[in-house]
């Protein structure tokens, strides 16, 4: 997950996983102990949070 949200899946990156799944709500779900997430569904979670963040300076 952190190379496809970050960009790569260095150790950093993953500890910021762990910190947005613990604490911002990203979406996950685990198989055998392993953190997973649907491609489409992080893309909508992202898109939700930009367009959060654009109304928030907006206002």
């Amino acid at each position: 997950m952190a190379a496809f949200v970050f960009g790569t899946d260095s150790q950093s990156n993953r500890r910021r996983i762990l910190y947005l799944v613990d604490n911002g709500g990203l979406p996950h779900f685990r198989l055998a102990g392993q953190l997973c997430g649907r491609k489409s569904t992080i893309l909508s979670y992202i898109a939700e949070q930009e367009r959060k963040s654009v109304c928030e300076e907006a206002a």
